[in-house]
């Protein structure tokens, strides 16, 4: 009997060995996290509701690699750290998620970034010139400055001057309503006759004498005669001989800087430095479509070579060859290239034009009617382009609506295509097409038919801010206000919404991503006039557009949008609190750390001091706002 116990008890020991030695090996066997943040509000945004919740408020965060490992209490996560792990103090500070800018242009922006554009550019490669200013001053200086760039300039190199806008983005119409008038085409051939010329606004908007005409016609070539329109005349609605004799055009700067005045290795550093630069406000996800061969080429050198700063999803966008996509070849093709691409730079849709602004709205004169420009998608070419996409399985993204008429057109191609193509409602609703801008859409209306269709949308609340809704408000009348960027409307009928910069903010001016999250919140212009209240969201619902919804809008949702375990540590470090400050304090915010995927992608000096770290950005080694901070 004593033999038997004594076996029992022997056999007992060495399972308790067994488990205990095995135990020990799975401990082992853990990584411990690289980095901790402890001490601090980490507000995760994981709860996925379409409501102002914010889920789980914590204390601390675990990282290994790229990604979170584990959100808890400070004992709970400082358990996890190793010798080698890096613990960070927050001292009470506030961390987010990273935000993301669902229609933004970075190829645009970066090139008006005087700073950026001095350290890459030089008067060997060709001349840069940049004026900050208001109107009467650059009236004043312009002659003086074209003719310094021409002297200074060799025999057919481009000289590129830029009239920025202020620095609280104030001077935008006094500005442009100098091109053609006391700037104009003429003038740049009188003084540059041996130069090609472009005079860029702080935004959009472009002038280029005849020797920069002819020197985009001869990089084209061949292909010229090809597109169903030409590049200098986009909007469709002038003629390529009136573009000719004025020299002004909307957006076809793109076609001239992108493929045509910049090198490519010179555009690949500005976008490495903008992008980088642009992480001081916070952006940690950018979505744009790009217009040109030498932006993608740019982007893709920079992700194959891993200098990218942010994640950047991208589409689709020659409308001057819609064409294309009555070839059911090519269309297979581009649909078959959705989701694809690296962690930082990935295809997230396709568009076939720019929307306009035409509206079901009555004006309050029969002249607001007469200036709309009519609805793209009439157009045969445009229209048949997305139902091709759509009927094969693509999904529409990037594109600009302005007006709720272009709306309607746009949900009747995709029910026509998606019906046509075979889909379920439920096929539908997982492709999430997105409209973007909310410039003065969704109508009532239309709210049940986005929300049928489990589409999206996006929007730039900035223009708020800049006198868009003042404008509306003399053209259509408050019904007009109330559908510019009716967010309420949006998040009451469960509608995913997300945020837009869509302005150079970053690159001159003193503005950040925090006034976009004012504007919607508050709905006051620059003045400080509230239009539209009834619109207005609260900062809770303002954050989770920011990120949360930014995440499922350029198909991340798994990996971006929130802080929780598995997905990328994309965070921010906050020098108050987002959610207690004064609402009117919330532009004033600053971010002290940017973080992608674990390294800090944005650090300003003086945390970076409290933490014995390196400082790092584009901000940062330049000379920007952040480098004071």
């Amino acid at each position: 009997m004593r033999s038997l116990k004594r076996q029992w008890v022997l056999r007992l020991c060495m399972i308790v060995c067994v488990i205990g030695c095995t135990t020990g090996n799975i401990r082992a066997q853990q990584q411990a996290p690289d980095t901790i943040l402890y001490n601090g509000k980490i507000v995760t945004v994981d709860n996925h509701e379409i409501n102002g919740n914010l889920g789980t408020i914590a204390q601390a965060i675990a990282i290994r690699d790229r990604n979170i490992v584990a959100v808890g209490s400070n004992a709970e996560i400082r358990r996890m750290a190793a010798s080698s792990t890096k613990s960070l103090d927050l001292k009470g500070r506030l961390v987010i998620p990273g935000f993301a800018a669902t229609h933004d242009h970075p190829q645009d922006w970066n090139v008006l970034n005087p700073t950026i554009v001095k350290k890459v550019i030089t008067d060997d490669m060709h001349i840069e010139r940049f004026m900050n200013a208001p109107a009467k001053d650059v009236v004043r200086d312009f002659p003086r400055v074209l003719a310094e760039a021409v002297q200074v300039a060799k025999p057919g190199q481009w000289i590129r001057i830029s009239l920025l806008f202020g620095p609280e983005y104030q001077w935008g119409d006094e500005i442009m309503a100098l091109f053609g008038k006391q700037i104009d085409k003429q003038m740049l051939d009188l003084m540059a006759p041996n130069n090609p010329v472009e005079i860029k606004g702080g935004f959009t908007g472009m002038l280029i004498n005849q020797q920069g005409i002819e020197a985009v016609k001869k990089f084209y070539g061949d292909q010229w005669d090809k597109f169903l329109f030409p590049p200098f005349v986009i909007d469709m609605f002038i003629s390529e001989e009136a573009f000719e004799k004025s020299g002004f055009c909307g957006v076809c700067y793109r076609y001239v800087e992108q493929d045509v005045l910049f090198e490519p290795a010179a555009l690949a550093e500005i976008y490495r430095l903008g992008l980088s630069w642009t992480t001081a406000l916070g952006v940690t996800t950018n979505a744009t479509s790009l217009y040109t061969g030498g932006a993608i080429r740019a982007f893709s050198t920079l992700d194959r070579e891993k200098e990218m700063a942010m994640r950047l999803a991208w589409g689709w966008f020659w409308p001057f060859r819609n064409d294309l996509f009555f070839d059911p070849y090519f269309v297979q093709a581009q649909v078959s290239r959705e989701g694809t691409g690296s962690d930082h730079l990935w295809v997230h849709g396709m568009t076939p034009a720019m929307g306009m602004n035409c509206s079901k709205l009555p004006g309050i004169t029969p002249e607001v009617k007469n200036r709309e420009l009519p609805c793209w998608y009439n157009d045969p070419v445009v229209s048949r382009a997305l139902y091709e996409y759509v009927k094969a399985g693509g999904r529409l993204a990037g594109d600009h609506q302005v007006g709720d008429g272009e709306v309607d057109l746009v949900l009747d191609i995709i029910e026509k295509a998606s019906k046509d193509g075979g889909m379920t409602l439920d096929q539908i609703r997982a492709k999430r097409h997105v409209t973007e801008h909310m410039s003065m859409y969704p109508r009532p209306d239309q709210i049940p038919r986005l929300k049928k269709l489990g589409m999206m949308t996006s929007g730039f609340d900035i223009n708020f801010f800049e006198g868009a809704a003042d404008k509306v408000l003399k053209n259509y009348g408050e019904r007009g206000v109330l559908q510019i960027q009716p967010r309420r409307s949006l998040y009451d009928a469960g509608i995913m919404n997300s945020f837009e910069i869509d302005r150079p903010l970053a690159e001159y001016t003193n503005l950040g991503y925090f006034q976009v999250l004012h504007s919607a919140i508050t709905k006051k212009n620059r003045e400080g006039k509230v239009l539209a209240p009834q619109e207005a969201i609260t900062r809770e619902e303002a954050l989770k557009s920011a990120t949360l919804w930014g995440g499922f809008g350029v198909l991340r949702e798994k990996m971006l949008g929130s802080l929780e375990p598995g997905k990328w540590a994309d965070l921010l470090v906050l020098d108050r609190d987002y959610l207690t400050v004064p609402v009117d304090d919330i532009p004033k915010i600053h971010v002290l750390m940017t973080m992608v995927g674990g390294t800090p992608v944005h650090l300003v000096p003086s945390l970076a001091r409290e933490w014995n770290q390196q400082p790092v950005g584009a901000q940062i080694d330049l000379g920007g706002p952040a480098s004071q901070w």
